[in-house]
């Protein structure tokens, strides 16, 4: 991606238009190759989906459980979603995050949703939770993001 292209991504979540924004992150290599997107229907609680999880989701030798570092990509980029209504300030960019795996997600499906629980100074903070195609918390995550970064 080049500067020209962060920057037009940029402007789209200042302008908040969520759905083009939504749009971006589900046509990426990244989202489309591991079989993920993001919705952003509601921006204060964004979604992290695997519709249907794959054998390359899983890990550990014999387990269906979905992989522990997948789980934490997916919690990641969740928390990451936090930060796009805080464009105006400039770019924003995890700077801690600490997953608890609470029980192996053995599921079909996964779900992923972030809220923002605070705000001070240069850090937004959230929690985030993971669930099974039950709706059963699996682990969640709490972190914080950088925001105002420069480009």
């Amino acid at each position: 991606m080049n500067l020209s292209q962060l920057h037009r991504i940029r402007q789209t979540a200042i302008d908040k238009n969520w759905k083009e924004m939504e749009a971006f992150f589900n046509a990426s290599v990244q989202l489309k190759h591991s079989g993920i997107r993001v919705d952003l229907s509601d921006i204060s609680k964004p979604l992290v989906i695997i519709d249907q999880v794959q054998e390359h989701h899983r890990g550990g030798v014999g387990t269906e459980a979905v992989n522990g570092a997948v789980i934490a990509m997916l919690a990641d980029l969740a928390i990451g979603l936090l930060g796009l209504p805080h464009y105006t300030e400039g770019m924003t960019g995890t700077s801690n995050l600490s997953i608890t795996y609470a029980k192996p997600l053995v599921t079909s499906k996964v779900v992923v949703s972030a809220e923002q629980t605070e705000v001070i100074n240069k850090r937004i903070f959230g929690v985030v939770r993971v669930m099974n195609d039950r709706g059963e918390v699996c682990a969640y995550a709490t972190g914080a993001l950088a925001k105002g970064i420069a480009v």
